[in-house]
């Protein structure tokens, strides 16, 4: 996946950002004059079909729009915790576990990202894979979106679902 922004981000989009390359499998790319026609060309120079354009609101991200091979799939309304990152993700090693069921379908095609029970090793057992978690946050009852790595730790960044929108569909929220 290739991660940029819009236009001219702030510090803090930048930084969440290359918190997301940190632990996703991507490449984030400063967009600077960048047209989003160009920004598919850089993502299929690099071999993904996949492009994530994070957009702000008053300096911090508030909204990410993933593409597939050119085409918008779906929008995602966010607000993004800054606490410092943690622990260390093993990118390669990285599976979904999605409890929120409006996004359960959703999840491994907008990070494609394998789900949890379909990583398995030799032996048939789990492995302790860095994990996405999507679950419902207890404080602010809504989607929320977090990373650990294979000890079980969380990495950051954390990412609270305020409403989701499939491209040709009605907004959805929790």
């Amino acid at each position: 996946m290739l991660i940029t922004t819009s236009r001219k981000p702030s510090q803090r989009t930048r930084t969440f950002c290359r918190g997301l390359e940190r632990v996703l499998k991507a490449r984030c790319v400063n967009r600077g004059k960048m047209s989003l026609r160009d920004v598919f060309l850089k993502a299929k120079e690099m071999e993904t079909d996949r492009v994530a354009v994070v957009f702000e609101r008053n300096g911090n991200p508030n909204r990410m729009d993933f593409y597939q091979d050119g085409e918008l799939f779906i929008s995602l309304l966010i607000t993004v915790d800054f606490s410092l990152p943690k622990g260390r993700m093993e990118k390669d090693n990285l599976c979904i576990r999605c409890e929120v069921d409006e996004l359960k379908d959703l999840s491994t095609e907008i990070f494609a990202i394998p789900p949890e029970d379909s990583i398995t090793d030799l032996q048939g057992k789990n492995h302790d894979c860095n994990l996405l978690l999507i679950r419902t946050s207890k404080q602010k009852s809504r989607p929320l979106i977090e990373f650990f790595d294979g000890k079980g730790q969380a990495t950051g960044p954390r990412i609270y679902l305020q409403e989701w929108k499939l491209a040709g569909d009605e907004d959805k929220s929790s």
